[in-house]
């Protein structure tokens, strides 16, 4: 893999802070160190998250990582872990002081949000039930939906798989398939799994809708990410038309910087104070840029040029009439 495409020591570091805070959270005793680097797993080289296999190097990198999460306010608690000698320290999240505060929004902040609730839908949340517990359903909603983003029952478990670098096991075209998946991504109105299909020994692509029943997960750290997955991006109909092109500047929160580079297929050319990424982006469809700003909701700005920034403006303008 090109160095373009290694990923960045910050970003394998944040990733098995993800995997760390997890299985604080997923676990209803004290976990000692030993049990938590299990879970988190084991690095295969600098590209992949997880603990050094040498023990004394792994608990000073978890040590370092505790730090990391107190500096940030997460509240890790620690305490004897059940049926250990005495002595045996361990470590967990509880569920309930790891939540968002209350939030005071403002009515007009609240009608803003239930537009937005009733103008994109995802399959199998409800908006509405969401939009009671920041407030209540203030001003009108929208009978005309934007973008509509289909759920499946087997996206929890491949989520999970991706991440835990866990083998999928499911049944696909009627045939079953063992799968270690590299990635996860949403195009054109469909979830595909990307990965490595064990039975063929060959990449493939599954389109996740058409998944037959459960998906079976192997243990964490089943397998090793090659070289090269992390630059697999989907299909970018912004890339394609007949209108000359155009660098488009595109402004994305820090919580979805990581998703963004990974569906533009880009690093980005900025980062700022607070963590947002700037990326540019080559355009020669207006109208499907428009539709990957929409991706992601309010977390991300066109920045430039004027008549990229002015179309969107104008398009949500036009629909708010």
């Amino acid at each position: 893999m090109g160095a373009g495409n290694r990923r960045k020591p910050e970003q394998v570091r944040l990733e098995r802070l993800l995997r760390l805070i997890a299985a604080l959270i997923d676990t209803s005793r004290f976990l000692s160190i030993e049990e938590l680097h299990k879970r988190v797993g084991i690095a295969r080289g600098e590209d992949s998250a997880g603990y050094p296999e040498n023990s004394s190097a792994a608990k000073r990198a978890f040590h370092r990582d505790m730090n990391q999460l107190s500096d940030v306010g997460i509240p890790v608690i620690s305490g004897q872990v059940p049926g250990q000698e005495r002595g045996t320290w361990g470590y967990r999240i509880r569920k309930q002081e790891y939540s968002l505060p209350e939030m005071d929004f403002e009515a007009d902040e609240l009608a803003a949000l239930h537009r937005a609730a009733t103008a994109v839908r995802f399959d199998g949340v409800s908006g509405s039930e969401a939009l009671w517990k920041l407030g209540g359903r203030v001003g009108e909603g929208t009978d005309a939906e934007l973008a509509s983003v289909p759920g499946h029952p087997a996206l929890a478990d491949l989520f999970r798989a991706v991440t835990e670098q866990r083998v999928a096991q499911f049944a696909y075209g009627g045939q079953p398939r063992s799968v270690q998946p590299w990635t996860l991504a949403f195009d054109l109105g469909h979830w595909y799994v990307v990965g490595h299909d064990q039975d063929r020994d060959d990449k493939r692509t599954f389109r996740v809708d058409r998944i037959d029943g459960d998906v079976a997960l192997g243990r964490p750290g089943g397998f090793e990410q090659p070289e090269g997955t992390a630059g697999w991006v989907p299909l970018q109909p912004w890339k394609f038309g007949t209108d000359p092109a155009v660098t488009a500047r595109l402004r994305v929160d820090a919580g979805q910087a990581d998703w963004a580079a990974r569906r533009l297929g880009l690093e980005p050319v900025e980062k700022e104070s607070g963590g947002s990424a700037v990326f540019e982006v080559p355009v020669r469809s207006p109208d499907a840029f428009r539709s990957l700003v929409l991706e992601f909701l309010e977390h991300a700005e066109i920045l430039g040029p004027p008549e990229l920034r002015d179309d969107m403006v104008a398009w949500l303008e036009g629909f708010g009439r």
